[in-house]
């Protein structure tokens, strides 16, 4: 739809009506994203009475990387589709929605979730082989990159140490009382 209203005459009525059916292309794709957002984070505050977010700066992230005339970007288009990506999801109105939802978020900062050991605890760059693969150099604990700080997210919000199994299971902030037999 894009395309077509670029390739419209300025000032047409054929311009207006394809300008129209993208911003209603629009419209429609942000009402599913706010309504999933909406939906997702009611569940996760019914659920847990603590959620536990890793501090992004999305601005920065979502910087351009075109660079200047003296100094071009590299991987622009590429750097300009993941940008499209992040703003896409919205994770900043996510983050709001359970804020008002959740009984207590709390932020982590995001430096070093990425290159800390959930086995141990060892901070090290070097652990971090590649963008999928975690293994540590201290302990030699093997996991996939994002799952072992997913896990170390979570940790560092409510004080556990990053050790395994020092996270005790989340309860729930909205408890019901099941008055059946079971």
């Amino acid at each position: 739809l894009a395309r077509r209203v670029s390739r419209r005459r300025k000032g047409s009525r054929r311009r207006e009506r394809a300008r129209r059916r993208l911003a209603k292309a629009r419209r429609k794709a942000a009402n599913r994203r706010r309504d999933w957002q909406h939906q997702v984070s009611r569940r996760i505050a019914d659920r847990t009475g603590t959620v536990v977010l890793e501090r992004l700066d999305v601005r920065a992230m979502t910087r351009s990387a075109k660079g200047t005339a003296d100094e071009p970007g590299r991987n622009v288009r590429q750097k300009a589709g993941l940008n499209r990506a992040i703003a896409g999801t919205g994770w900043t109105a996510f983050a709001a929605m359970l804020e008002c939802k959740a009984a207590n978020v709390i932020h982590v900062p995001a430096a070093y979730t990425s290159q800390t050991c959930h086995g141990c605890g060892a901070v090290d760059a070097a652990s971090r082989g590649s963008q999928a693969e975690f293994i540590c150099v201290a302990c030699g604990h093997a996991a996939n990159a994002d799952v072992n700080a997913a896990r170390n997210i979570p940790a560092s919000g409510t004080g556990a140490s990053a050790r395994r199994g020092a996270l005790a299971p989340a309860t729930p902030a909205t408890r019901e009382i099941s008055t059946e037999a079971p």
